[in-house]
């Protein structure tokens, strides 16, 4: 048994050093195998640049000489991030790949925004917000009475690792199928999550000695979506009339929604992958020579694939989130354990493309396109119409959004397309496409209920959020091939099938 487990062990480690690259990788040529030193060192100096981002206290801050220092270092944390993806790869990983092209554009991008572009474009520094939980009335389901844990019931609490032995105990006594649903009904009291309002107060200054320095900085490179700063995203600020998750709630999530989501969505991809993509001619790196999705897959499974895909990702970001949510909760009350929901409603309640992507979908990337996208787009859009600084120029917000996340995703799939960009377009259109269909749906939604008004008929009809869903469904599934295409061609698609 030990002989076993050295044997996996210096496989492992083979595995992770070992710099040829996996069958598949396509890398940009002339780049080299990823170094530790290359992997820590932007996010370490764009740490120590931060320390002196906030105004004084101390006074010793407020002088030339530490301004040019700290502009120096994010500068040069800023060249190190862009760096990575154009100079380096990842042997083992095709996915690992096209993450490190998008933490390299979103990093060196982050950092241009903290110190150059925020401070002196805007005159703003990102302040803490403290964030205030108060509990609020909330009507609950009817529950069964033996759904309740008997240590809740009782009036004691019920640890996570507790909970899981309990149901799993319960739920080895029946067949497959039936120890799911009392795997389900055992764990029902741990999908609760408390209903509360939030109430959010920004700081007055900024942090004074070294150590909230310190903390300060660590909690604004880490926080994507900029909660606990006054660059909080929207979707967070969506409502104040939320919902406050626990760890047993997110535990609940991954084993009983998240996880058979992501279980059927595999099967889809490897079925898939094996059955009509596996067998392709390839080249001598492994990669299929052939625009595969589009030979080898009719419509119906384009579309099947994905759908999988797309839910795939939205269950890993879930699962991804609330892991470190988990893992970070012994923090709390600190910032770095407080992970707002990812999703801000349900799948099946959303009517309108532009309702997925504000609401059913992440912001993990919203600060990075408002910077670079929305902003750009509204500035455009009031020059070419002569708009007022104070009016609206909401095609240019959305399309310049949705054009600033074509490029990002692009240039991602790129680092694992071997460097074409023609070959990368696929996200880019993909992207575009649901930025003009943002656009048309806001126009015929408005037109449509001009119409309904000039004959007195109700604003809202029993049909419209039937086609409404048809309608983003649609959208998504058609325009998603392009996406898919890029993933298949990439080779992506063949990793997540775990070959």
């Amino acid at each position: 048994m030990v002989h076993v487990v050295q044997i996996n062990m210096t496989f492992l480690l083979h595995s992770l050093f070992d710099a040829t690259p996996r069958p598949g990788l396509q890398h940009i040529p002339d780049t080299k195998p990823l170094t530790f030193e290359a992997a820590v060192l932007p996010p370490i100096i764009y740490f120590l640049a931060l320390l002196f981002l906030p105004p004084p206290p101390p006074r010793s801050i407020d002088t030339i000489a530490i301004k040019l220092l700290r502009n120096a270092l994010a500068l040069l944390a800023g060249i190190l991030f862009f760096r990575l993806p154009l100079a380096y790869y990842v042997p083992q990983s095709i996915g690992l790949n096209y993450q490190l092209a998008l933490v390299g554009l979103y990093g060196g991008c982050r950092v241009l925004d903290a110190f150059f572009i925020s401070p002196y474009g805007f005159g703003h520094i990102p302040r803490r917000v403290r964030y205030k939980h108060i509990s609020r009335a909330h009507t609950p389901m009817p529950v069964e009475g033996d759904n309740e844990p008997q240590s809740q019931a009782s009036g004691k609490g019920i640890s996570v690792p507790d909970a899981v032995s309990n149901a799993a105990t319960h739920a080895r006594c029946g067949s497959l199928a039936d120890s799911y649903f009392v795997l389900e009904k055992r764990l029902s009291d741990l999908s609760k999550m408390k209903p509360v309002h939030e109430l959010a107060t920004s700081e007055e200054g900024w942090p004074h000695n070294f150590l909230d320095r310190a903390s300060w900085a660590l909690e604004l490179e880490t926080s994507m979506r900029g909660i606990g700063f006054t660059w909080t995203t929207a979707d967070v600020r969506h409502t104040r009339k939320t919902w406050l998750p626990t760890a047993t709630n997110r535990l609940h999530s991954i084993f009983l929604h998240v996880g058979p989501v992501l279980a059927v969505c595999f099967a889809i991809i490897r079925t898939t992958y094996v059955k009509y993509l596996e067998e392709a001619p390839s080249t001598k790196y492994g990669a299929h020579a052939e625009n595969l999705f589009d030979s080898r897959l009719p419509l119906w499974l384009q579309l099947l694939l994905t759908a999988a895909l797309g839910a795939f990702l939205m269950a890993a970001f879930s699962v991804a989130h609330s892991m470190a949510a988990i893992l970070l909760s012994p923090l709390a009350p600190s910032p770095l354990a407080y992970f707002p929901p990812l999703y801000s409603t349900r799948i099946w309640d959303i009517k309108s493309v532009r309702g997925f992507w504000s609401y059913g979908w992440h912001r993990l990337f919203a600060r990075l396109f408002l910077v670079y996208g929305v902003w750009p787009g509204e500035w455009l859009e009031r020059k070419l119409t002569g708009k007022k600084n104070d009016e609206p120029a909401d095609v240019g917000k959305v399309l310049g959004g949705f054009i600033s996340s074509a490029f990002v995703h692009s240039f991602a799939v790129r680092s694992v397309l071997g460097g074409e960009w023609s070959r990368a377009l696929g996200e880019a259109k993909f992207f575009a496409a649901n930025g003009f269909a943002v656009v048309l749906e806001e126009g015929i939604r408005r037109q449509v209920l001009t119409w309904r008004k000039k004959r007195d008929l109700p604003l809202q009809m029993w049909y419209d959020s039937y086609i409404g869903r048809i309608w983003w469904i649609t959208v998504l599934l058609f325009s998603g091939r392009n996406f898919a295409r890029g993933w298949v061609n990439a080779g992506l698609v063949r990793e997540m099938a775990g070959k």
